[in-house]
């Protein structure tokens, strides 16, 4: 009978920044399905979410979110010098002038979930240092 490697442990330095940013996709995406009128159709919403070029400039926060969890379930991040290169995406991803950081600035003086999960974010990453 063959033996199976031992499976890495799973890291759990990430979880703290990555349900931060689940919790600013969530908002950003409710504010962009209310911004263009598709909040009440959970079927229209994933498609457009899957197709529509509004909703394109979220994939990045989905990215980032699948990454950095599966490098922490694959036990990749034992440290936060592992996760650094995370958070150094995270970082530019919100970073002053992105797309994404515009898009926060527009619907955060609105949209009250997008304003504390943005900071929310900000809390996380600022446990990583400057």
């Amino acid at each position: 009978m063959a033996t199976r490697p031992d499976k890495p442990a799973p890291s759990t330095i990430q979880r703290p920044l990555s349900l931060a940013v689940m919790d600013l996709h969530r908002a950003l995406l409710h504010a962009q399905a209310r911004e263009t009128g598709l909040d009440g159709n959970p079927y229209k919403l994933l498609g457009a979410v899957m197709d529509d070029p509004r909703f394109g400039w979220l994939r990045a926060f989905s990215d980032f979110i699948v990454a950095v969890d599966e490098a922490g379930d694959q036990g990749e991040l034992p440290d936060a010098a592992a996760l650094a290169p995370f958070v150094a995406r995270l970082r530019g991803l919100i970073a002053p002038g992105s797309d994404a950081a515009e898009r926060i600035a527009t619907l955060a003086p609105s949209t009250p979930e997008v304003a504390s999960a943005y900071a929310q974010v900000e809390a996380a990453l600022a446990e990583f240092g400057a």
